[in-house]
């Protein structure tokens, strides 16, 4: 049951590692993940085979596993090795998160793009705006000059 609970354990924090290095790829420091997210996938498809050995046992019938050939230490080398490696994994982000530093003019110049794009829309509405009103302002005034709706041929004709 130990070395269930073992293999178990050992295929969690592989599949925690594996999915950090993912996430950490999506970051700013993206290239620097890569063999990390590689060497994870690598432990997991590892750790996963003695539980495929198990499930296999339990589907036949027969309900043993070994890991190793000795119950001793050897066991949990296993479980101590993707522990270390979890703990490397967090060090090396935080490592990363210190050194690496923030573009700032990169994300200035971001924020000015959408800033001045916002304001362009924003520009661009309030002239539709004017020019429909400077329009409307047009119609009614030749309108007002013609005195009626209908053009001055209908009034013309109308008068005959």
């Amino acid at each position: 049951m130990s070395m269930l609970l073992v293999a178990i354990s050992t295929t969690l924090l592989c599949f925690l590692s594996c999915t950090a290095c993912l996430r950490f790829i999506f970051s700013r420091q993206g290239w620097f993940w890569i063999l990390p997210f590689l060497i994870s996938a690598i432990f997991l498809f590892i750790s996963i085979d003695p539980l495929i050995a198990v499930i296999t046992s339990t589907i036949t019938g027969s309900y043993y596993i070994e890991i190793s050939p000795d119950r001793s230490v050897r066991e949990i080398v296993p479980l101590i090795i993707v522990m270390l490696w979890y703990t490397m994994i967090i060090a090396f982000r935080y490592a990363l998160k210190a050194v690496v530093p923030v573009n700032q003019h990169l994300i200035d110049t971001r924020k000015n793009l959408h800033e001045a794009r916002y304001l362009e829309r924003l520009e661009r509405r309030a002239l539709r705006r004017k020019t429909e009103t400077l329009i409307d302002k047009a119609y009614r005034t030749t309108q007002d000059q013609t005195g009626t709706v209908y053009p001055p041929e209908w009034i013309a004709r109308f008068d005959e």
